[in-house]
């Protein structure tokens, strides 16, 4: 059918050749398909990182561990190490400070008490007071260092965890 000189399309024809032509479906589902996959990988190469070092504004903490004998050997005596754990007996005198260092997971029996500020690296110092005859479990700790801010001698024996017997 023509109106005025331009030729109309019949739709019932056009989508009759749609229906029956699979050649036809096929390169339109093929062009859709690319189109979507040229889209996501634009999008995913111009996306920011989500990753933390990508970050300008993360602070980045050291977490090299920092052996406590090693860096404090005034302030600590190995009493027993083996492949699985490390025993230690820290004293810390009134006023005095230990060097920076880290622990694996370990517990700690107090055998004399005190106050002691801990200053971990990155965070707010807090104070903490030794109790006499307590125990406790801690997990891996990062870098930090003490002061004995009391007027008694603080002694702590350590158990470092190494590794688990099996």
């Amino acid at each position: 059918m023509e109106i005025e000189g331009s030729k109309w399309i019949d739709i019932e024809k056009v989508l009759c050749i749609f229906r029956n032509n699979s050649l036809l479906k096929n390169m339109i589902y093929s062009m859709r398909y690319k189109f979507v996959m040229i889209l996501s990988l634009l999008l995913l190469a111009c996306g920011k990182s989500s990753r933390p070092e990508d970050k300008h504004d993360t602070v980045r903490v050291d977490t090299t561990a920092i052996d406590f004998v090693a860096s404090n050997p005034e302030r600590t005596k190995v009493l027993l190490e083996n492949e699985y754990v490390r025993v230690i007996e820290y004293t810390l005198k009134p006023g005095e400070r230990d060097k920076p260092h880290t622990h694996p997971p370990k517990t700690s029996y107090v055998i004399t008490g005190g106050r002691l500020r801990v200053y971990p690296e990155n965070e707010a110092p807090f104070e903490t007071e030794e109790v006499t005859g307590v125990a406790e479990w801690a997990g891996k700790r990062g870098k930090h260092y003490v002061e004995n801010i009391g007027a008694t001698t603080v002694t702590i024996v350590l158990t470092e965890v190494k590794r688990a017997k099996e």
